[in-house]
């Protein structure tokens, strides 16, 4: 995935906070 001004390791990064945060976010609300 090449988008301009943004490398892949960049955007990696980001999704993986997204995922992990939204994982965390959906623990929270079950609890």
């Amino acid at each position: 995935m090449e988008v301009e001004g943004f490398d892949d390791d960049f955007l990696c990064s980001v999704s993986d906070y997204f995922v992990s945060h939204e994982f965390e976010a959906k623990a929270f609300l079950v609890k």
